[in-house]
């Protein structure tokens, strides 16, 4: 904790003033603890209590255009406001109620923030508006994942997947709902199924080699994660070759 007294010089002018100060000044039992605020401390607090006080940043008027709030919001993200941008993607669905897209975004500014029923509800609205989206049941899927409702993260993932039985993270995400709920075999085979689907996909690799460790089966885990390891390198490396080459 700071220091932020000073040290008293005890003539009978300071004890008369302390005297005064224990005797009047102090409503709580302990407060005679406390003899001398710095006119620099104060300061130091007074400019704290006005940093924190930032205006709102409020959203412009943009029309009655939704499209407008909608790529407004998009900008207002890649600069990091976060506030505006959720402001301007809920003014988007206010004018228009069926912009799936707003909701998807919205879904998704709400997730990254750790705000989970608020993607949640965004998510659910994008799936009523565009059911045969399976794009929409994984984002949900996802979300009821984060919030460890395991079970309504695995039927929605499972529509997903009747709509697109070629998603490998669908089945990548079931097996890690799968994994909380200790049903590891069901899980693997989850993961397997992502493997299969897609074969430079890392991450089912990492999630089996996970669950044999916790088997103890740690030879067949190490297989797993050398897997898992080789495919993170050939991504790094197509990813460095689409950005046009590492950089020195």
């Amino acid at each position: 904790m700071k220091n932020i007294f000073k040290t008293i010089s005890y003539n009978p002018i300071i004890c008369l003033l302390l005297a005064a100060f224990f005797i009047y000044g102090c409503g709580k039992e302990g407060g005679t603890e406390v003899a001398s605020v710095s006119e620099e401390v104060k300061t130091e607090t007074s400019t704290e209590e006005k940093v924190e006080e930032k205006p709102e940043v409020k959203l412009p008027n943009l029309g009655t255009d939704a499209e407008d709030y909608y790529t407004f919001g998009i900008g207002a993200i890649k600069d990091g406001k976060f506030p505006l941008a959720v402001q301007a993607w809920l003014k988007a669905v206010e004018i228009e109620p069926t912009m799936v897209k707003a909701y998807n975004y919205l879904g998704r500014a709400y997730y990254t923030q750790g705000m989970i029923e608020g993607a949640i509800d965004a998510y659910k609205k994008a799936v009523e508006l565009d059911p045969a989206n399976p794009k929409s049941y994984i984002n949900l899927g996802i979300a009821y994942r984060y919030d460890q409702e395991y079970d309504a993260a695995i039927n929605e993932l499972n529509k997903a997947i009747e709509l697109n039985p070629l998603s490998a993270l669908a089945y990548d995400e079931i097996g890690m709902a799968l994994m909380k709920l200790e049903k590891h075999e069901e899980a693997i085979a989850a993961f397997q199924n992502a493997a299969a689907i897609d074969p430079k996909f890392p991450q089912p690799h990492n999630n089996i080699g996970v669950i044999y460790l916790m088997q103890g089966r740690s030879k067949d885990a190490d297989t797993e994660f050398k897997k898992y390891e080789e495919l993170m390198k050939e991504k790094s490396a197509q990813q460095a070759k689409i950005m046009g080459g590492p950089h020195p």
